[in-house]
């Protein structure tokens, strides 16, 4: 019993070694991406309790969509080694690691915190809606 205690306690550092191991391993600009995914799951939910809006159907596509991102870089760094030398992948993250940033920023305004003129604008524009 006291082997399958000691095994059994080792699963999470090995665990937490693979993770460590995949992570240092990976691009830096998929670490910042995966990072500010975290950051928009978070404030995306607390944007929902503030706003007293928080639903786990909108949560749970969030996340869909997040994984299906995370799903085309590593197609795009599976694809780049046969395409030449462009940094497909890190481009590809490069244009989610933009669009996850302006999630935040609206996550942020629509908690009611307050948000640059000039970066409520150019959210407005991207969104389509012009306010001028």
């Amino acid at each position: 019993m006291n082997g399958f205690k000691t095994w059994f306690s080792s699963i999470p550092r090995v665990v937490l070694g693979a993770v460590a191991a995949l992570w240092v391993a990976m691009n830096p600009i998929v670490q910042a991406l995966m990072v500010l995914m975290v950051i928009d799951i978070i404030t995306g939910m607390l944007s929902g309790y503030v706003a007293k809006q928080l639903s786990s159907d909108v949560s749970f596509r969030g996340i869909a969509k997040k994984v299906l991102i995370l799903a085309v870089v590593w197609a795009a760094a599976v694809v780049a080694p046969h395409v030449g030398d462009l940094p497909l992948a890190e481009a590809v993250a490069g244009f989610y690691l933009m669009h996850e940033g302006l999630s935040i920023l609206e996550n942020l305004g629509e908690a009611g915190l307050p948000i640059p003129k000039f970066l409520r604008d150019a959210l407005a524009r991207l969104n389509g809606n012009s306010t001028s």
